[in-house]
């Protein structure tokens, strides 16, 4: 049950980390949308996946994933937020 509600939320939040990324508009925007969206939507899948499946099945690839996930996700999106400002993208004031 738990590892249901763990892969439901996990899925939930990766499509709202999608429309995230088609609703704003400006790189920095998307960026937040899809950065916190994504590695939380997949930790939140992988945990559910051990639960479901069982620390037997594929736990320990699961958990290398998640902590692949965990360290990549900031990594790549502070690599895209900086090249975006180096290419003279600046945040949009309201």
């Amino acid at each position: 049950m738990i590892g249901t509600v763990l892969l439901i939320a996990g899925l939930a939040l990766l499509f709202l980390s999608g429309v995230g990324l088609l609703r704003f508009r400006g790189p920095y925007e998307r960026l937040q949308a899809s950065g916190v969206g994504d590695i939380g939507g997949a930790v939140l899948f992988l945990v559910g996946l051990v639960v479901r499946l069982g620390w037997e099945a594929t736990g320990g690839i699961l958990v290398a994933l998640t902590v692949f996930f965990v360290f990549t996700g900031p990594l790549s999106t502070h690599a895209i937020a900086k090249g975006a400002f180096v290419r003279g993208e600046r945040p949009h004031e309201e």
